[in-house]
């Protein structure tokens, strides 16, 4: 089930999608990024990883779609609120919505942003 959770213009939608391509993991960056072809539409694979570790230490966080459900919509898929999934989803879900509120401040064109230094989500 998607939510919409940011309405970006397009020009911004166009630039977190750079910065997560230039950023990604072959790159030493947290994202992959899958496009469907023939489309503007893209899921941002969030993983969680530090700087200093390898790439087959990093996990898969959560991921965002970019122009999903229409241009310029920032999604999440959320779970079905009769699911009865693992209580550290909500606080994935929580930290990837952390990351898009990131990119879309400070994600600019020879910007290095680390996540490492994110507050934590509190447990609810």
């Amino acid at each position: 089930m998607h939510e919409v959770y940011r309405e970006a213009s397009i020009e911004d939608v166009q630039r977190i999608l750079s910065y997560c391509c230039h950023h990604n993991v072959t790159n030493g960056g947290l994202f992959e990024v899958f496009t469907t072809p023939g489309t503007d539409t893209h899921m941002v694979i969030v993983n969680s990883g530090g700087d200093d570790q390898p790439l087959e230490q990093f996990r898969p966080l959560g991921a965002f779609y970019l122009n999903y459900t229409r241009p310029g919509a920032i999604t999440i898929e959320i779970d079905d609120p009769h699911f009865d999934g693992m209580p550290e989803r909500k606080h994935h879900v929580a930290a990837v919505r952390q990351v898009i509120d990131l990119l879309l401040k400070h994600a600019y064109p020879g910007t290095t942003l680390s996540f490492n230094d994110l507050p934590s989500i509190p447990k609810s």
